[in-house]
Parts: C-alpha cells; sequence; structure tokens
C-alpha cells in the first residue's frame, strides 16, 4: 500500500532548509487565487501553483496498528492550499534506510518537474491543513515491503520529507441526500476528512475494509453517518470481495428518488468491481467518484495510473 493516493501504498548529513528547493520553485508570498474549473461536471476543480516545499516532522500519533498520522511544519508551507477532502500531494522521502537525511526533491526545468536519481515519492491524500498553526497532516500507512512503509514506521519529529502539490483541489458536491463512502486503509484520510466536511443533514454510509479490529482508527462524529468496518483476516489486502459485495448491498438500500454521491478509494482491483455494481445500480458520473489508489503487486502505482480513476 506504499504506492497510493491516500495513506500510502526508495548523503551525507541533511543540508540547510533551502538546499534542495531551487529558487524556481520557491512559495510566493502571496499566491494567486486561480479561478475554478470543471465544466459540466459536479465537482469543482481550482487549479493550484505546483510548488516542491520541504518540511520537518512536528508531531506523530499512532492511529492504528497499521497507521500513522505525521504532521509537518515549516517557513516553505507559506501558500499551502487544500481545499477538498481528497486533495493530494507527491511525498517526497529521504533515501531508504536513511531516514535523518534529507528527502530528495524534484526540481523544475523548461516546464517540467525532474526527479533526483534514487528519489523516491509516493502519493498521499491530504488529511488537514491548518493555516493558523501552520501544519499540514498525513496519515501513513505502516509496512515493511515499501520504502514509503519504513520510513513512516520509524517517523519521529525533526525528520523531514517534501511535498509536491497538490496541483489541484477538488470540492465534490456537498448537498446531496446520501453518501456512500467505500474505502481501504488507504482511503482512510479521505473517509475522515469527508465526515468532517459534510454538513449534518445527509446520511452517510462508511464502508470501510481493512486486516482486522487492531487496524480500525476512531472517526470523526457525524449525525447522519453509520460505519461498517470489514475485517479480511488472513486474506491477502486488495484480494478479499468484502468491500465489494458491501458497496453492491449499500446501492440497494439508497433511495431512488433522492440524488447521492458515492466515493470509492481502494485496491484498484477492488474498485473496478465497484465500479460495475455502480453502473448496475444506474449511477453516472455525476453521481460517484471511484479511484483506485494502489495495485496489489504494481509498484508506483497511483491514481494517475491506467485504469486507476473514474
Amino acid at each position: 500500500m506504499s504506492s497510493t493516493a491516500g495513506a500510502g501504498t526508495g548523503s551525507p548529513a541533511t543540508p540547510p532548509l533551502t538546499a534542495l528547493v531551487p529558487p524556481s520553485v520557491t512559495p510566493p508570498a502571496t499566491p494567486p487565487a486561480p479561478a475554478p474549473t470543471g465544466g459540466d461536471s459536479p465537482v469543482r476543480r481550482t487549479k493550484l501553483p505546483l510548488v516542491a516545499r520541504r518540511l520537518e516532522v512536528v508531531r506523530v500519533e499512532d492511529l492504528s496498528a497499521s497507521l500513522r498520522r505525521v504532521a509537518l511544519g515549516g517557513p516553505e508551507l507559506a501558500g499551502f492550499r487544500a481545499d477538498g477532502p481528497t486533495d493530494h500531494a507527491k511525498v517526497w522521502f529521504p533515501p531508504d534506510g536513511r531516514p535523518d537525511d534529507a528527502p530528495l526533491l524534484p526540481s523544475e526545468a523548461d516546464g517540467a518537474w525532474v526527479a533526483p536519481p534514487g528519489a523516491t515519492c509516493r502519493d498521499y491524500s491530504i488529511r488537514t491543513f491548518d493555516a493558523a498553526a501552520g501544519e499540514v497532516v498525513i496519515d501513513m500507512a505502516v509496512h515493511a515491503h515499501g520504502p514509503a512503509g519504513r520510513w513512516a514506521a520509524q517517523a519521529r519529529p525533526g525528520q523531514q520529507l517534501g511535498l509536491l502539490g497538490p496541483k489541484t483541489t477538488k470540492v465534490p458536491p456537498m448537498d446531496r441526500a446520501w453518501y456512500v463512502l467505500a474505502v481501504d486503509e488507504t482511503g482512510l484520510p479521505g473517509a475522515q476528512s469527508w465526515l468532517e466536511q459534510l454538513p449534518a443533514g445527509p446520511a452517510v454510509h462508511v464502508l470501510a475494509e481493512v486486516g482486522g479490529p487492531a487496524d480500525e482508527i476512531a472517526l470523526p462524529d457525524h449525525p447522519g453517518a453509520r460505519v461498517t468496518w470489514l475485517h479480511r483476516g488472513d486474506t491477502p489486502a486488495g484480494t478479499s470481495t468484502l468491500l465489494a459485495d458491501a458497496v453492491r448491498e449499500a446501492l440497494t438500500a439508497v433511495p431512488d428518488d433522492a440524488e447521492g454521491w458515492l466515493w470509492a478509494a481502494a485496491e484498484a482491483t477492488v474498485v473496478r468491481v465497484i465500479r460495475g455494481h455502480v453502473s448496475e445500480r444506474g449511477l453516472d458520473k455525476r453521481s460517484c467518484s471511484m479511484t483506485g489508489y494502489w495495485r496489489q503487486g504494481v509498484a508506483g502505482f497511483d491514481h494517475k495510473s491506467e485504469g486507476a480513476e473514474s
């Protein structure tokens, strides 16, 4: 799960904080406010200046046996913006096995971003951003089979990470009568943000597949929310039918005469099955957003990979 757009599905002593960010990518003191785009889509998209930032870990918190919360701060966070519940950015890590080194950041050349040799980055959902506190929070999956998960397992204050993006902030419709949020561990950060940002009125059903009870997390309160935890046990992540089956059942219970929204974020093959259930239910693209955050056995798969997003 280190290559995800969610909770994360590879030198010498650390140089000064400005050393790895070329002048061309220094965040502006007063960033522009681009106009929203999106045409007929119900999702309001706003393009943002793409900026590489080097940040410091200020706090680490264990959320479950498999998920850790990492708060980042620093002067380069100036101008950062993330408005939607599923906004994401690329996190850049130190060299694998040297977690106290500086992260290897990309640089911009001729309008393109270029990663330095040996750099490791993964897409993560922005859990929260507090401009007043100067903190951006990311929830990271902990595991041993990838550099991002290994870094998350040992993360501690004072270490550094790089952040590129978000490139776009997306605000989905918040005025629907019902919502179904279907996630595995990698989608839990987005599910939390949905629960915090949705108004009190709609009915919300969260379907969350995790390994077991130790992998459940405390979710934000919402007056209309119902949470169903799905435990796959020893079944490898990404191979269970639990989440897709639960979505099919949940969609049979939503009213036909009320407009709703389904959001799914999980392993790509599972999301593909969910897409089929959504089509059978008759929901069109103005009523859903589904993304494969990772694919079993494929390193570096994310929301931009072929077959990831719908």
